[in-house]
């Protein structure tokens, strides 16, 4: 049975945050973007809950208003949930700590990578892994009953088990079904049971670490590319879906990307409001691996009954969507359009057939409805490519306004490509056009994990998305100079001079004489550190401000 989530009055949410009602009209005003929005229900107005909760963890209280017990760093939204009994959900959680990343190492990879290693068909072994693991999150009783089998009765109860489920996560899983009776394929169902049936981690998580290690295993991808959390994190968060935006990924591979957009969109308006999302699936193998990863982390994503008949089908439906995010396959040769759109025309220009990078551009810039936004991962080189047709296409996508960033990323990034990125904040065409382009270099803004692998670190990930948004806001001062990450803008007619060069060093090299040298300028943390410590000083004098006017309303009276 379905609850409707509980509405807040503006004095109630102040009495649960201990601020004055002054203080939450505040908030309002001063972030009108981001500041959850009043819900009209029958003739209530009021803020939902989780959406208040949600914000109010991005504020830490100054230590002048710590109440008695608080320690210094404590949220107003840990406050606030205490005081409403409202819990932190999984959407909101800290990603995970090392710790247990090491314990999932010892107790889940290992003997899994053991396992692996003897397999005649790896992906085979990594999809029936992947499938028990969404068995044993949908179905506790059936798993308790998996995991009490013997050697002789453990392929007859996992068939049964996978019987339950319902479409499409059946479907998904068929591996089960189809899973070798023979002894050793009984043996190896049996020892990855007990292992999984090891790890008490969320199954969420667990399905997140687990997609990650084995693309780390195999080096390579037969068909499209695993998406960093990190990196799909930041991508969502630059286009920022509101609730109830229509989200789209054209060629969604294991749905990283649409996942993370369902946990924004439900961190923003609470877990009871519609999530419109939908991907489309190039092979049966993501389909399936991008139906489990939706199932497992309870975002509802449509994705249709199963993958194109010709996965080398580059197709979007035109003009429909509010968000559209990709991360297509680089190296498409055979690549084709669906009878329907080939009748199009298109839009900037007709791309090489042996290069499909210009014809995903084309497709996620197409499928945006008025006002639409997409982010869209490129192989670096598609900013500077120097064929005639790539760069008339590339200009004419910035004349009319559809290039509005451009992200530079380090190689090593994805577990299976060592190739550097890029990421294109793109718009709708119809928008007014632009005048200037942002280019952020955030190269640097990483850390190495083992000999070669890097990971965007969280200020990293800030810091873009900071000039970002300052940038659209109007609000940011460029150019930026770090020891690990830069900022500037040009403008249409500097980017026409360079021929629509579009890396982002093209033009940061032309400002390096305006901004601070590396050697004296101070560090990404120290300038996140500072920012932190204005932010509390901001609130710190909110609250001293909202106390003078109580005084002053007392006197007054």
């Amino acid at each position: 049975m379905s609850t409707v989530e509980q509405l807040m009055t503006k004095e109630e949410v102040a009495h649960a945050a201990a601020v004055t009602t002054q203080a939450v009209s505040n908030w309002a005003r001063r972030h009108p973007k981001n500041f959850p929005q009043l819900v009209r229900r029958g003739s209530q107005d009021g803020y939902l809950t989780s959406a208040v909760a949600a914000w109010l963890d991005g504020r830490r209280i100054p230590r002048p208003a710590l109440l008695p017990g608080e320690r210094q760093g404590t949220t107003y939204g840990e406050r606030f949930r205490s005081a409403v009994g409202y819990p932190v959900p999984p959407a909101t959680v800290d990603p995970m700590p090392e710790l247990a990343a090491e314990l999932l190492d010892e107790r889940l990879w290992s003997p899994l990578e053991r396992l692996l290693r003897k397999s005649e068909v790896p992906a085979v072994f990594e999809a029936i892994v992947l499938s028990l693991l969404c068995l044993r999150d949908a179905s506790p009783v059936d798993w308790a009953a998996i995991s009490r089998s013997s050697i002789d009765t453990i392929h007859g109860v996992v068939t049964q088990a996978w019987q339950r489920r319902a479409a499409p996560l059946s479907t998904a899983t068929t591996v089960l079904r189809d899973a070798p009776a023979t002894v050793y394929g009984r043996h190896q169902l049996l020892n990855i049971v007990r292992i999984l049936d090891d790890v008490r981690t969320p199954g969420d998580k667990v399905f997140e670490y687990l997609l990650d290690q084995f693309a780390r295993f195999r080096h390579s991808s037969p068909d499209e590319y695993l998406v960093p959390a990190g990196l799909a994190s930041l991508m969502v968060r630059m286009v920022d879906p509101a609730p109830g935006s229509r989200v789209h990924d054209p060629c969604c591979g294991l749905g990283n990307l649409l996942v993370a957009a369902g946990k924004h969109m439900t961190r923003m308006a609470g877990s009871g409001s519609p999530v419109a999302l939908t991907g489309r699936a190039a092979t049966a193998r993501t389909w399936s691996l991008a139906t489990m990863n939706a199932a497992i982390h309870g975002i509802r994503i449509d994705l249709g009954d199963g993958p194109p008949s010709d996965p080398g089908e580059i197709d979007a439906e035109p003009g429909r969507f509010d968000v559209v995010l990709l991360n297509p396959p680089f190296g498409m040769r055979n690549w084709s359009l669906p009878t329907a759109r080939s009748a199009r025309p298109w839009p900037y220009g007709e791309p090489s057939p042996h290069n499909v990078t210009m014809a995903w551009l084309q497709a996620a810039v197409e499928a945006l409805a008025p006002g639409g936004r997409a982010a869209v991962i490129m192989p670096y080189n598609a900013t500077f490519a120097l064929t005639v047709r790539e760069r008339e296409i590339r200009g004419a996508m910035v004349e009319r306004g559809a290039v509005r960033c451009v992200v530079a990323l380090p190689s090593h990034l994805f577990r299976e490509t060592t190739v550097p990125v890029t990421v294109w904040i793109l718009a709708h065409p119809g928008d007014t056009a632009g005048e200037e382009v942002l280019f952020v270099d955030a190269r640097g803004a990483t850390r190495k994990i083992g000999p070669t692998h890097r990971v965007l670190t969280e200020l990293g990930c800030q810091a873009v998305l900071d000039a970002y948004q300052g940038w659209m806001n109007k609000t940011a001062a460029l150019p930026i100079a770090t020891e690990d990450f830069a900022a500037t803008t040009a403008t249409v007619t500097e980017i026409r001079e360079h021929s629509y060069d579009l890396q982002p060093s093209t033009y940061l090299n032309q400002r390096r004489q305006v901004v601070t040298a590396r050697r004296t300028s101070p560090t990404l943390p120290a300038l996140r550190s500072n920012l932190a410590r204005l932010d509390d000083e901001a609130r710190t004098a909110d609250l001293t401000l909202d106390r003078c006017l109580e005084r002053l309303v007392s006197w007054t009276r």
